[in-house]
Formats: C-alpha cells, sequence, structure tokens
C-alpha cells in the first residue's frame, strides 16, 4: 500500500515552469522599501506530441481532457493564488508572501509587489499551490532550497475528486529592484510541472474476433519531483547510478477503466497527468538470441515502433492495456505496454508542460498498430483487483474480480503452503471469502426486502449488511456467550466450501459452481476479508486460488491462478507493549486523570488513499482527505475531550452513547441512533435519503452518486470507527466489537513525538483528531520543518475548511 498509491498519483500531480531573463546590473542601494509590478502570463493550452496518429510529431503546451481525470481546460490555468518568493544576490529570502484572487476582485495577472530594493534579485513564482505544500512553501528562506524543493503525488487531487486549477510555476533571474516603484516590462510566462497523456484505442478486430478491454494500468511512472525544473530529474538515472528505488517510481496492477468509450465507434480513451521522466533515447542492447522475437532490419537505430521496448532505457514510463482477445478457436489475455515519449519508435522524455497522444489501433493480438511490445498467453480468465494485496492490521478486505466466459469457476482460500481448508494443517483461518461486501453500505429496502439489512433506519438511508459469520466466528462468539447473527439454513451450518449460489450473505474458505455462462466475457467481484492482525510489526502470508473448468474442457485440468495475500501487524511506537508505563492515563468527565492507562497502537497504511475497487472509477477512490463534519455546534464538549478519543469517536457516530468507567457503551442498538452522515467532498453538508435506483440482492448505491461509503465518503470519525467489523453479522457494530477509533488530540501528539521520523508522514503531515477546540473548529496534530529540523505542534482548524489533513486511526491494545 505504500508504494501504490494510484490514484493518489494521479489525483495528485504538479505543475512548474522556469525562464531567465538577463537585466544591465546598475549600482542599486539596497534595502530601502520598493513596490514592483509586473505581468503574468498563463501557459497556451493547444498542441500535444503525437504518436502514431496521422497528426505528426509536434510539440506544443498541454491540451485539454474531457473526462474526470483531468480538469477542464478553462479550470487547468486558472490563477486562483499566486505566492511570490524573492530572493536577494547571497540567496536569501527577502519577499515570501501569497497572493489570493477575490470573487469580484482583479485578476492576479497583474501583480504589484511590495519587496525590498537590491541588486541580483530572483523572482519565483508558484500558482495554484495549497495545503502542505503552500505551508512549506511559506518556510522557505533560501533560493537553494527553493531549488530542491520537492512535491510528492502523496496527499494531492490533481484531476481527482477535484475541480481546483494546476499548479504553474516560473522563475526570473538578475533582476535589480530599485528603490520605490519599479516595472518588470517583459511579462513573467508561467509553465506547467505535470504533462499530460491521451489514450486512445480503437478495435478494428476482423468479423468473428472480439476484444475486450479490461482497463489500463502506468509501469514505472515517477512518484515525485522538483517543483522547479532543472538540468536533471529528481528521481537518480537507473542506468548510471545504484541510488535507485523502487519508491520512486509507480507500477499500477489495477487495471483502471477508460473512462471515454465510443461503442459505435469502438474506441475507449483516457487522458491523465503524469510527473517528467526524461529517460532519452534508444540504449545499445543486443537483439534478441530469439529470432522468433526479432524484426526484419531490426537495430538500435531504427524507427520501427516495434523495437520501441526491447531498446528501452532503464525505467522508461509505459502503460499497460489489458485486454482479452476472443476467437472462434482460442481465448488470449493480452497485455500491451505503450512505452511514452515524443514518438512511437526512439524517445522516451516525457517532458513537463507537453501533451503527448498515442493512437492505438488494435487488428488482432499480433498486430496493434503503435503499440511497442505486446505479451500475450492462451487463457480463458483474467484476475484483477485494486492498488495491491496487503492488508493492515484492522480486520481488513480486497476486492478481486474475475472476468471469463463459457464455463464456471472456484475461488478458494489456500494457506502459505497452499493448503486447502480440508487439509490437515491448514493455518489461513484469518481469511475468508464472499461475494459480499461488507464495505460498501446498502440503500434502506422496506419489508420483506430489508432482511438481510441492518435494522436501522438512518435519514440518509445507508445501512450496513446482515451476513452469517464462518462456523469458527461463530463458534468463537458462542463460547463468549454472544449471538445475534441471521439464522443459519439447514444443511448449511459447515460453510468452509459453499455453492456460488448458496454464498450470497456467507464467510468461506471456497466458493464452488461459479457461473459465467454464454460467450460474451462478465465479470464477478468477490472480496477476501482478514482478521484482525494483533501483533506488533510482522507480516502473515496466504493465498487465493482463482481455478476455471471451460465448457466443454477437461474437467481434471482447469485453469489457475494463484495470489499471494499478506498482512501486516499493527504499528506500535513504545519501546515495550507490555510495560506498565506506556500509554497516556484516560481522563474522568472532568477532565482529571483516571487510574486507567490507554495504549494506542496505530495503523499502517493510508486506506482512504488507494484505490481498491475494480470495476469502479478510481477518481471515486483515492481521496487525500475527509471532512470533520457536524459544523454546527459541538459534538462533545467536556474536559476530557483531549485524551479520550475512543469514547469521542463513538459519539461522532452514534447518538445514544452511554458512559461507563470512562468507556463508550450501549450505542448503536436502536433504529435511530446514527448521527448524520457525510459524503465525499470536503463541504460539511449531510448528505440526504438516497432516492437513486439499486437492485438485490445487494442494493448497493451508485459510487458516483452523493452517497456514503465507510472508505471514500465519510467523515473522518465514522471512517475509523468503520475500521471494526461487525462480528457477529447483525449489521452493528456493538461496543464490544469497537476497538479502532479516530485518535484525540493528545493521543496524536504522543504518536508522532514516539514514532520514527520517517512513519511520521502519513498521505500527509498534519493529522484531524477527534477533538473538538469550539463549536465550529476541531484540533490537529503536525510535524513541521523548522531550521532544517522537525517540530512536533497541534493547532486548531475550522470544520468548514477545505483542507486536506490526513486521518489516521488508532487502536487500543489492552
Amino acid at each position: 500500500m505504500k508504494k501504490i498509491i494510484i490514484l493518489y498519483f494521479f489525483g495528485a500531480l504538479l505543475l512548474s515552469g522556469c525562464m531567465r531573463d538577463e537585466f544591465d546590473t546598475t549600482r542599486v542601494e539596497e534595502g530601502i522599501a520598493a513596490c514592483v509590478s509586473l505581468r503574468m502570463l498563463l501557459p497556451d493550452m493547444t498542441g500535444a506530441v503525437s504518436a502514431g496518429g496521422s497528426t505528426g510529431n509536434t510539440r506544443g503546451a498541454l491540451g485539454s481532457g474531457s473526462d474526470t481525470r483531468t480538469v477542464p481546460s478553462d479550470v487547468e490555468n486558472r490563477l486562483d493564488n499566486l505566492r511570490v518568493l524573492i530572493f536577494n544576490g547571497s540567496g536569501e529570502v527577502v519577499t515570501n508572501r501569497k497572493y489570493t484572487a477575490q470573487p469580484d476582485g482583479p485578476s492576479l495577472s497583474s501583480l504589484q509587489i511590495d519587496t525590498w530594493s537590491g541588486s541580483n534579485h530572483t523572482f519565483c513564482f508558484v500558482a495554484n499551490s495549497k495545503d502542505d505544500m503552500d505551508s512549506r512553501l511559506a518556510a522557505v528562506t533560501s533560493y537553494d532550497a527553493l531549488r530542491e524543493f520537492m512535491v510528492t503525488a502523496s496527499g494531492l487531487d490533481f484531476g481527482l475528486n477535484s475541480t481546483e486549477p494546476l499548479v504553474m510555476t516560473a522563475i526570473r533571474e538578475h533582476v535589480d529592484v530599485q528603490p520605490g516603484t519599479h516595472t518588470i516590462t517583459t511579462p513573467v510566462q508561467l509553465q506547467y510541472l505535470a504533462a499530460k497523456l491521451t489514450l486512445t484505442v480503437t478495435d478494428a478486430t476482423p468479423a468473428g474476433q472480439e476484444v475486450t478491454i479490461i482497463g489500463w494500468d502506468v509501469q514505472d511512472v515517477p512518484v515525485r519531483s522538483y517543483l522547479f525544473e532543472g538540468n536533471t530529474d529528481i528521481n537518480p538515472n537507473p542506468d548510471t547510478t545504484a541510488d535507485d528505488k523502487d519508491e520512486y517510481w509507480l507500477t499500477s496492477a489495477v487495471d483502471y477503466p477508460f473512462e471515454t468509450e465510443d461503442k459505435q465507434a469502438k474506441t475507449v480513451s483516457q487522458t491523465l497527468y503524469l510527473f517528467e521522466n526524461r529517460r532519452g533515447g534508444r540504449i545499445a542492447k543486443a537483439l534478441p538470441g530469439d529470432p522468433g522475437k526479432q524484426y526484419p532490419g531490426m537495430k538500435q537505430d531504427d524507427t520501427d515502433s516495434r523495437g520501441k521496448a526491447w531498446f528501452k532505457p532503464g525505467r522508461a514510463t509505459a502503460v499497460v492495456i489489458t485486454a482479452m482477445h476472443t476467437t472462434d478457436v482460442e481465448v488470449k489475455r493480452v497485455k500491451a505496454y505503450i512505452y511514452l515519449g515524443e514518438d512511437n519508435h526512439s524517445d522516451y522524455n516525457i517532458r513537463r508542460g507537453h501533451h503527448y497522444t498515442f493512437n492505438i489501433t488494435v487488428r488482432g493480438v499480433d498486430d496493434i498498430k503503435v503499440d511497442t511490445n505486446v505479451d500475450s498467453s492462451v487463457g480463458d480468465f483474467l484476475i484483477d483487483y485494486g492498488s495491491n494485496l496487503t492488508m493492515d492490521a484492522h480486520p481488513d478486505f480486497r476486492p478481486m474480480r474475475m472476468h471469463a466466459a463459457n464455463g464456471t469457476a472456484v475461488v478458494e482460500i489456500l494457506d502459505s503452503q497452499e493448503r486447502t481448508c480440508n487439509e490437515s494443517g491448514f493455518d489461513a483461518d484469518w481469511l475468508k471469502i464472499s461475494p459480499l461486501n461488507l464495505m460498501y453500505h446498502q440503500v434502506k429496502q422496506a419489508s420483506p426486502d430489508d432482511v438481510w439489512q441492518q435494522a436501522a433506519n438512518p435519514e440518509s438511508k445507508f445501512v450496513r449488511p446482515k451476513y452469517i459469520p464462518h462456523k469458527s466466528i461463530r463458534a468463537k462468539l458462542e463460547a463468549e456467550g454472544k449471538s445475534g447473527w441471521p439464522a443459519v439454513p439447514s444443511n448449511q451450518d459447515d460453510d468452509d466450501s459453499l455453492p456460488f449460489t448458496d454464498a450470497t450473505h456467507r464467510m468461506c474458505y471456497r466458493i464452488t459452481d461459479i457461473p459465467f455462462a454464454g460467450s460474451s466475457i462478465i465479470d464477478r467481484t468477490f472480496y477476501v476479508y482478514a482478521d484482525e492482525f494483533l501483533q506488533n510489526g510482522g507480516n502473515r502470508t496466504a493465498r487465493v486460488r482463482f481455478s476455471f473448468y471451460k465448457d466443454g474442457g477437461n474437467a481434471d485440468k482447469p485453469e489457475i491462478r494463484i495470489f499471494i495475500i499478506n498482512q501486516s501487524g499493527y504499528l506500535s511506537f513504545y519501546t515495550d507493549d507490555n510495560h506498565k508505563g506506556a500509554g497516556l492515563n484516560l481522563l474522568n468527565e472532568d477532565g482529571t486523570p483516571g487510574s486507567v492507562k490507554r495504549k494506542m497502537v496505530v495503523e499502517r497504511y493510508p486506506e482512504f488513499n488507494m484505490v481498491m475497487n475494480p470495476g469502479i472509477d478510481p477518481s471515486l477512490q483515492n481521496i487525500s482527505t475527509m471532512q470533520w463534519g457536524f459544523s454546527d455546534d459541538y459534538v462533545y464538549n467536556s474536559p476530557d475531550k483531549f485524551r479520550n478519543g475512543k469514547f469521542l469517536t463513538a459519539n461522532m457516530v452514534y447518538t445514544d452513547v452511554q458512559r461507563t468507567d470512562n468507556e463508550a457503551t450501549g450505542f448503536g442498538m436502536a433504529s435511530g441512533s446514527y448521527r448524520e452522515m457525510y459524503g465525499s467532498e470536503v463541504r460539511n453538508t449531510k448528505i440526504g435519503a438516497y432516492t437513486g435506483t439499486v437492485t438485490g440482492p445487494y442494493y448497493y448505491p451508485d459510487p458516483a452518486a452523493d452517497i456514503y461509503h465507510p472508505i471514500y465518503k465519510s467523515s473522518a470519525g465514522r471512517y475509523c470507527h468503520e475500521k471494526n467489523r461487525d462480528l457477529n453479522g447483525d449489521g452493528i457494530i456493538d461496543a464490544s466489537e469497537t476497538n479502532w477509533y479516530l485518535p484525540a488530540q493528545q493521543e496524536l501528539l504522543l504518536m508522532l513525538i514516539a514514532l520514527p521520523q520517517d512513519e511520521r508522514s502519513f498521505a500527509g503531515s498534519s493529522f484531524i483528531s477527534s477533538t473538538e477546540t469550539g463549536p465550529r473548529n476541531y484540533g490537529y496534530a503536525a510535524v513541521g520543518m523548522r531550521q532544517g529540523y522537525p517540530f512536533i505542534f497541534s493547532n486548531t482548524q475550522g470544520k468548514m475548511a477545505s483542507v486536506t489533513y490526513t486521518v489516521r486511526c488508532g487502536r487500543e491494545l489492552r
């Protein structure tokens, strides 16, 4: 999860540029008040670098995009704010000021900057910065520090869940600023940082063949960049240095759906932003040893697109297209690697501010125009999943989607030794699989269709599903005197293995007889669930096996795919989890210290910052923050609010919380227990009753609508509460099932002070707490830098503020 931050990546790229101007050097009196007037020019939005089309190879600035991964062209270069940093001849900051456009005020394209006189100044401009990046820029004190200023994909929206303009920058050097009024007559040209890619795929296969496009991914895309352009990219050259690290690059395996489709023209297209990656041209390399992999006239300096993959330099960026190619004879899985650059054969440079277009025509599995490398293998089904298959310590899950036709399938859990559930020694009892998505609230139905839904009726109409826990969980709960799950159908008490038709609301180790009837490829999604992993660090491993039995095929030889599942233990910041002094004393309601210490540990991965669900538009996932909610008044304002995060979190979700020995009890059982729900936009407006169309058996709402979702469309406290699992399947997360919560402000401060420095950033460095500091404010804790050293602090923020503060959930460690 740490590596793959796709969405995070596509929703997070920035823009910048650099230009220089030489001024005559004259003697200037230093340090006297001055006012500099200048004009800003916005970047040109026309033109493209084309590969494979009929337009030839041209270079231009970013063009417009119409899909949800790019903002509209009239938004891309909108100037919402502009930070101006001015440095003297010694590289020390003279002025660091931010200008913000007002709704009916003058444009920021013409500025009057109050500064100080001096010779050989350097003017630097950053447009449309926000949140963490802006606070870091505000702390810059030297030109050298600014030139080393790094931006990453983490924690920033860029075309995803956002309509904000792109970040642009410019530099103007060698400026003499005279005392009094001074005008720079030559306009300052802003430039984008990111490149833009438009990819179009056309299905031109002949009659009798069919291409089913599954989706696209990226390979070796930089996840960081210098804010200002330099002579080299920030990532080291993997062909000349050993300093290259996988963490500097993004390679996804999500199969993102193409966002624009023209069924009549049989085309799909996608537009997205990328960081620069200047990898140069082809490298010297011996020809393939297999003559069958050589094409006529193949050599390093030819201009044949078929050689672009073979002669590529290290870490050249590619887009990977996954498809199923069907003929009357066989089905092949296809992966087409489109290596980017300024042509379709020899150039691998992705330059900031340029728009690249690639037009791919598919005439057959071995006839794909423009494509630089095609891997294909005979196979009748394909599996895709989200960002990764590594789960966190809290009860976690991963969706896995199967594409197939003309057959039936089996999906099952194997342990790390690939033993099945009916084999001796099987130890992957911490994993289950189901067609039911527990992490997708359903739309409340009227009786009798509500039999598998939580017995609640919130204003939003979103409720949890009910289900029957696996027999091993039922036995454990019964031993603890607990029950509450729906009635188990007769003759189905043993749910280690169930046929698909009986597994609708079940948790199993194996699901059989999964139908893929008909000749057209369809998909079915299954959800792999992990129990809580209460271990400090470490990792446990199991596997998921998909077997496909083709109609008319050999029943003894199914086609098989096996995927490794990992789960990481929690992150502790105590030297000894068992030490009697570890943790913070709970506070009594009056704010006095209680006698009980609470030890809090934390999750390892920012779940909200990942793309987890194949088949759902990634722009609806991979968010950078969420609202606190409840902006009209206090949710809780007793003096213990700075420390008792678990109690506070329950109050952020339910209206009927009772207090017993400083613990939250008795909540969630009544039909009206839920507080109002909040959706995806950071607007602090509660969502109303959902009225969209839904169908059984799961009654999922439209993911693009104004809905509640426990991960991607939620509020901070409820997000952490949903890290807990409804263990008995009654649709309610009660007090006995609640361990994970949104930490209070002092708990976050302890976490940041005690964590190693490399663990303090978690999709951001400012952390939302469950503490309210006013009726319309909440407290947060953050990590900053001062004179090169990190420092920890807490502060207050408005509930209505549009900030990308992060959320890290904690767990009570008993």
